[in-house]
């Protein structure tokens, strides 16, 4: 089993595979929250916890930081604990934990995602940002979606896209009572998966209708398919649930 860290290796992805990946973590990180007793904070997301079986289904994994929320209680106190670059900012100052800090975490990882950064880096993002949350709120906020996109995706929705670089903004807003909710943030991702793959659809019908024109031209420049579906990832809601400590 290898974590979506390796995924950066590759040269070359579909957007949909990239947005597959993103929201197949997510059911695990939402039963955390509100499908355990008491519920569970997580305190060390980043992209070398989450990682992908042999059918490259997305597992939430490493729960040795976790801790387990207070009943009626807003927050938890805690020693900081977690992973520069991913670490909540208001948990680091206020020691207070809550679920919140783990959707900060998320966000960092959409925007790696999306990007192909990691989420400290000297050289990739200037000498005005420290980290890629930085990094891309300058881009994002400026408009340039385009900045921060890996150039190696291939074939992506821009709406898809902005969509999933701005409900990652949210997630690493300074204060998490700005942030959304992981059930929120799945609705956004899977709206923005929707939009890909009816933008892929369209792809894949100009591709064969490309190709149908070839047949009858001595060009033969034969088929043009642009991702088939066998490119995504299935989503799936599994979770290494942890064990009650």
């Amino acid at each position: 089993m290898g974590s979506v860290g390796v995924l950066f290796l590759f040269l070359s992805l579909y957007a949909g595979l990239l947005m597959d990946v993103s929201t197949a973590q997510m059911p695990g990180i939402e039963y955390l929250h509100t499908g355990c007793v008491p519920s569970i904070i997580h305190r060390d997301l980043k992209t070398s916890n989450i990682l992908l079986d042999k059918n490259m289904r997305a597992k939430v994994s490493d729960f040795g930081l976790s801790k387990l929320a207070v009943d009626g209680a807003s927050h938890v106190s805690s020693i900081v604990r977690g992973t520069v670059g991913y670490l909540d900012p208001e948990y680091y100052i206020s020691q207070q934990l809550t679920d919140k800090s783990d959707v900060y975490s998320f966000g960092v990882i959409l925007l790696e995602l999306i990007s192909g950064q990691e989420a400290i880096s000297n050289e990739s993002f200037g000498i005005n940002c420290r980290n890629i949350v930085q990094w891309a709120k300058m881009h994002i906020e400026s408009g340039d979606i385009q900045g921060i996109i890996d150039p190696s995706l291939h074939d992506y929705d821009i709406q898809s896209m902005w969509k999933i670089a701005e409900k990652a903004l949210m997630c690493v807003q300074p204060h998490g009572s700005m942030r959304p909710s992981i059930s929120e943030v799945i609705k956004e991702i899977q709206d923005a998966i929707t939009i890909e793959k009816g933008a892929e659809g369209v792809r894949e019908g100009s591709s064969d209708e490309i190709s149908r024109h070839s047949v009858h031209s001595s060009l033969n420049l034969g088929s043009l398919d642009l991702g088939a579906s066998e490119h995504y990832l299935s989503i799936d809601d599994s979770i290494a649930r942890p064990t009650a400590r």
